[in-house]
């Protein structure tokens, strides 16, 4: 608890008064806004305060914690920092619930190359989104986060030489992997990206692999979008079709 403390005291020099003290003592279990927490996003709304945690690190890869807490911080339209990780925000919160998902379930290893690109690029668009006011933050924060864009060539290795059997394997494969990455999709563009390249910079900085396992290209994200945007109206029921006759 004094090492949590002092954590907080380190961040919180020069960034305002802390409104209060809220200990959570995780009876409630990982994976659930407990009361105590509820308690301290409330606090946050009435004073218009920033939630701070000392410890986010505890929580870092709980997939279901990270969504709810991001959900309620939407939400309630809070901000959000921890002592322990500055590059984390209200921002990122629910990309990293979505990379921790998809993960688990992929059995990734995560090379401490991958997560210095990860934290370089949560600190980027945290940073970004403190930088600017409230008002029209979407949309500035981001057109700051366009990158060069990368060469395609080569990414057009289609089925040349492939049968109609390895046209079907390669379509179910795209197919699964469009379906496994629409939440980060979903994540990232609620973080601000705009255009498929930001969208494509995103993926690659967060070190997701493409269906074939490289680079992601804004082709290949407006692949993934137009399949997922298909798919989900294959998906929705048929409006309801009424009969009526006129009577002059």
């Amino acid at each position: 608890m004094a090492a949590q403390r002092a954590a907080v005291a380190r961040y919180r020099r020069g960034c305002g008064l802390l409104a209060a003290e809220i200990v959570e003592t995780g009876e409630e279990g990982q994976g659930l806004i407990g009361l105590r927490l509820r308690e301290a996003l409330s606090l946050c709304r009435r004073h218009g305060a920033t939630l701070l945690m000392a410890d986010l690190s505890a929580f870092g890869e709980d997939a279901a914690f990270l969504h709810h807490l991001s959900a309620e911080l939407r939400r309630l339209d809070l901000r959000f920092a921890a002592a322990d990780r500055p590059e984390a925000s209200e921002v990122t919160l629910g990309i990293m619930a979505a990379l921790a998902e998809i993960e688990d379930r992929w059995g990734v290893s995560r090379s401490p190359e991958m997560l210095a690109r990860r934290h370089a690029f949560y600190a980027r668009i945290t940073a970004e989104g403190r930088a600017l006011p409230a008002a029209g933050k979407g949309a500035a924060a981001a057109a700051a986060t366009v990158r060069p864009r990368a060469s395609s060539a080569g990414c057009g290795r289609a089925a040349n030489g492939l049968g109609a059997s390895g046209l079907a394997v390669s379509a179910q494969r795209s197919r699964r992997r469009a379906e496994e990455v629409a939440p980060i999709l979903s994540e990232i563009r609620a973080a601000g990206a705009l255009t498929l390249e930001q969208v494509a910079n995103a993926l690659n900085a967060l070190g997701v692999p493409s269906a074939r396992g490289d680079r992601w290209y804004p082709m290949q994200v407006t692949r993934v979008e137009k399949r997922l945007a298909a798919e989900d109206h294959a998906m929705r029921p048929a409006p309801p079709a009424f009969a009526h006759s006129l009577h002059a």
